[in-house]
């Protein structure tokens, strides 16, 4: 091979490599392992839409795969009913039998979750989850959507359901605010690495 060819060669590699990472190449370069990009899924789960709102438009954004967290038995839609319910399962740590399919999740570099913020903390639904699959050697990037309150308590149930995970500064909105902060979510993704 002579000094024009392997020139040519480099040429091509540095153009593939920034293009992958621009985003604008990914099928063969991915298969060649040349796409470096984080392979990450969105996680969440959402009573009123919300919170899937959301989550739709992080996938949109990074491109990342999306799982909504359903129930086995949902929440009653009477917010009243459904208020003193999951008071009561928060106070009792209760947990809530999650219907939708985890996929497997050894794949993934980052775990986007995302949740309401109900009485301190992340949903009963979520902390359900993170129970059952603490995220260890993953990144997880949290956000949450919250009345009015601050986003500290969900920020501690992630850290401690998550104790071997590379935990992120996470992203909250509030529910009045949720439709307009979608570029600001998307900022923070990008900010984080997505």
């Amino acid at each position: 091979m002579n000094a024009q060819q392997l020139s040519r060669r480099h040429v091509m590699q540095l153009a593939a490599g920034a293009l992958a990472s621009a985003g604008l190449v990914r099928g063969s370069l991915a298969a060649s392992g040349s796409d470096t990009r984080a392979k990450a899924i969105i996680i969440y789960f959402s009573r009123t839409g919300t919170t899937k709102g959301l989550a739709e438009a992080a996938a949109a954004a990074t491109g990342a795969d999306l799982l909504e967290l359903t129930l086995k038995e949902p929440y009653a839609d009477d917010y009243s009913a459904m208020t003193g319910i999951a008071r009561s399962e928060r106070a009792n740590n209760a947990r809530r039998e999650i219907a939708a399919a985890i996929p497997d999740l050894s794949g993934y570099d980052v775990v986007v979750i995302g949740s309401p913020y109900w009485w301190g903390g992340l949903s009963i639904p979520m902390r359900t989850f993170l129970m059952d699959h603490p995220l260890a050697g993953k990144r997880v990037l949290p956000f949450c959507v919250s009345a009015s309150s601050s986003p500290s308590g969900a920020w501690a149930d992630v850290r401690t359901f998550c104790p071997n995970a590379q935990i992120a500064e996470g992203f909250h909105t509030t529910e009045s605010r949720a439709a307009s902060s979608r570029d600001d979510l998307a900022a923070w993704l990008k900010r984080s690495g997505l």
